[in-house]
């Protein structure tokens, strides 16, 4: 196309073969591949110099096209510089209410020619798109016996407290665990890392989580369980506001729940100096607070 396009705007295969810095053979050959290809003559070559035919004229401007195309594309892929493109990050709801805004600013602010994707699922989810690949990175909570193809750099601990709405009138003090089975559960999606933990707990207790309401959203599970709905495991941090304005109450137990470890997760076989610098980057971020 190439050879075809500036011996069109040249006017000729040798000045086409100057500017491709080949043959005049080379160029000549290539235009009557193309032709071949297409079946049609592209030049009529009874004159001294090469004229465009019909088919030829029609040609030029679509051939300038796919050229600039070329084009655009080897100057996106700079070979030089890996933080171009794109990069699939995945991350639980924790993580896109409290630190990822400020992450994605700071990417884009330090590799411009970056496009984050941010993906936002429940742990288990991430991880299997992790594993098929579709995702670059993940931030999840775990245990941090990860499969050693996997290469893991832990975050931050999650401290997770047992909370209520004082309408419901739960007694200020320490509560065995067993007694949390008077009231109705508020729990996140069994696909939630989190939420299957607390279950394991409960259950190692003698409290079944059968008739838990669940829903997909923290939020919601906070909203709900402020406005006296049932009792429910939240992170400390991020409902701290919630617990000043009084509008929920730490429930205490004995033994407490167990806290949460986050790791970011990325594949060592398709280890990159990108997903190195960004994994870098969430540990620099990472924090559990609400920011607004």
């Amino acid at each position: 196309m190439e050879a075809f396009y500036w011996t069109a705007k040249l006017g000729s295969f040798s000045a086409a073969s100057a500017h491709l810095h080949t043959t005049q053979s080379a160029v000549s050959k290539r235009v009557i591949e193309l032709e071949g290809a297409l079946a049609v003559m592209l030049f009529d070559r009874s004159q001294k110099r090469p004229v465009l035919t019909v088919q030829g004229r029609a040609l030029v401007e679509t051939a300038a096209e796919m050229l600039d195309v070329v084009e655009r594309m080897g100057t996106q892929i700079d070979k030089g510089d890996p933080f171009v493109g794109r990069f699939h990050i995945g991350v639980t709801e924790l993580c896109a209410l409290t630190w990822l805004p400020q992450f994605v600013a700071n990417v884009r602010a330090q590799f411009p020619r970056l496009v984050l994707d941010p993906d936002v699922d429940a742990s288990g989810n991430l991880t299997d798109r992790l594993e098929d690949g579709s995702l670059d990175l993940i931030v999840v909570p775990g245990s941090g016996n990860w499969h050693k193809r996997y290469r893991a750099t832990f975050l931050s601990n999650l401290k997770i407290v047992w909370m209520a709405s004082p309408l419901i009138g739960m007694p200020r003090g320490i509560q065995k665990v067993a007694a949390l089975a008077a009231y109705p559960l508020l729990m996140q999606s069994p696909t939630s890392a989190v939420s299957k933990l607390h279950e394991d707990w409960l259950r190692e207790h003698g409290v079944s989580t059968k008739e838990a309401l669940r829903t997909n959203s923290l939020p919601v599970i906070g909203q709900l369980t402020a406005a006296g709905l049932g009792i429910s495991a939240l992170p400390l941090d991020y409902f701290k506001q919630d617990i000043s304005r009084g509008t929920l109450q730490v429930v205490k137990t004995e033994p407490a729940p167990p806290s949460v470890d986050y790791y970011v997760l990325h594949r060592a076989d398709g280890a990159t100096a990108v997903a190195e610098e960004i994994a870098r980057m969430v540990k620099v971020s990472c924090h559990f607070r609400r920011t607004n």
